[in-house]
């Protein structure tokens, strides 16, 4: 890489994380008002009290042991090793994360334009949008699945640009970390074979996605022989699925102001009553079995919830009666249609753009498609499960701009 670009890669990170750490320093970092297992877990590694937490359905179950998958807490576990329970230090590794995206996406945006100075606005824009910023401040996985979905996505770029097999069994090491973040990942495996084929051809996507495959199941491996041990059975992610896709696919979940109803926690609920006395394995079984009876026996209804879902996931700003700690409030609701409305506007006209080359970009078109489309057809939805997606809609953005200049120039 030119020395010069050495020097913009540096800005956009040194810009990047001031910006990030300067909003932490605005927090209560002293408590963490996210929750939701993740810092729990992170220390009981650190500490040495194993991977579990209290059954999430009654107080009085046994413990679950794979309730949440490892990758998140894993990364706090190696905060905390160095630094103790230490909330503030997590949010500034997230912080540098979050930085080290920005860098990522300037090296795709350079995939992309072959261009110094629009890999470097791609980058900045990335770099000053807020949701990017606001996640590094709560003990969240949403900043390293952000990260993650860049890293993989740059990797499968370079190897098939030039037919490097090895890079995708780097790839697929970073895919496994992401299946052990968020099950999600798994979509990146068909979305590089269906690029790869129709960019080089049935012989080398299939190569390379073997490859990605094998890489990534090394690395998921030994989480499943640990869940083997524990369960009898091979559990690949977690044992939360069965129930999202309940609250999100059964009859009180129509008429709820988020989208879904969790009965979790609430022994009077039938629904819980029923899982009571089940094994962990056993409940996740029966939610998905509840979810999917309600889907077949009622087409419209469910028709009716995945409409919602769509458009709760593409939503521009967040609902008010939600957040992390505290409800969104007015000023959070107009910084995200500042800035979430341009670029999805920037973005559709982009992907008209982008028909000049579609092949080149039909690894982002399958990456949003796919990663987005189980969560609305099946599984509650909540705007920050799309924040791994905004990078890509930021270069589609930035390739409208460019695809209007050029207009501009020939007039």
């Amino acid at each position: 890489m030119e020395k010069k670009n050495l020097k913009v890669l540096l800005s956009i990170f040194l810009v990047a994380l001031v910006l990030r750490t300067g909003f932490i320093l605005t927090l209560d970092n002293s408590v963490d008002v996210w929750g939701d297992w993740w810092d729990e877990l992170g220390w009981k590694i650190t500490s040495g009290q194993g991977f579990w937490v209290n059954n999430p359905y009654y107080s009085t179950g046994p413990v679950f042991y794979a309730w949440r998958p490892p990758g998140f807490p894993l990364f706090l576990s190696v905060v905390y090793f160095f630094s103790g329970h230490n909330f503030l230090a997590a949010k500034i590794a997230l912080a540098i994360l979050g930085s080290l995206s920005c860098i990522v996406v300037f090296l795709l945006a350079y995939e992309f334009f072959s261009n110094t100075k629009v890999a470097s606005l791609t980058a900045f824009i990335y770099a000053f949008y807020p949701p990017g910023i606001f996640w590094t401040g709560y003990l969240s996985p949403v900043t390293l699945e952000i990260f993650l979905s860049l890293v993989i996505v740059y990797l499968f770029y370079l190897g098939g640009k030039g037919r490097k097999l090895k890079l995708f069994l780097l790839s697929g090491i970073v895919a496994g970390c992401g299946i052990l973040t968020r099950s999600l990942f798994a979509v990146f495996l068909p979305a590089v074979f269906l690029w790869l084929l129709a960019v080089h051809g049935f012989k080398f996507s299939f190569k390379a996605t073997i490859l990605t495959i094998f890489a990534c199941f090394l690395i998921v491996s030994p989480w499943v022989i640990r869940n083997y041990n524990i369960f009898g059975k091979p559990v690949f992610t977690s044992t939360e699925g069965g129930v999202v896709c309940y609250i999100a696919n059964n009859e009180k979940s129509i008429y709820q102001p988020s989208g879904y109803w969790d009965p979790t926690g609430n022994i009077n609920e039938t629904i819980i009553k029923n899982v009571i006395g089940l094994s962990e394995l056993e409940a996740n079984t029966y939610f998905y079995k509840a979810a999917f009876k309600f889907i077949r026996e009622n087409p419209l209804k469910y028709r009716r919830l995945v409409a919602d879902r769509f458009f709760r996931f593409w939503k521009p700003a967040p609902h008010t009666f939600s957040g992390p700690g505290e409800n969104y409030d007015f000023r959070h609701v107009i910084i995200a249609l500042l800035t979430n409305l341009p670029v999805f506007i920037l973005a559709g006209f982009g992907f008209l753009f982008s028909f000049r080359n579609l092949k080149y970009y039909l690894l982002i078109y399958l990456v949003v498609t796919l990663w987005s489309l189980p969560i609305i057809l099946f599984f509650k939805t909540v705007i920050r499960y799309r924040e791994p997606l905004m990078p890509f809609l930021i270069i589609l953005a930035v390739t409208g701009i460019k695809g209007f200049y050029s207009l501009r120039k020939r007039k």
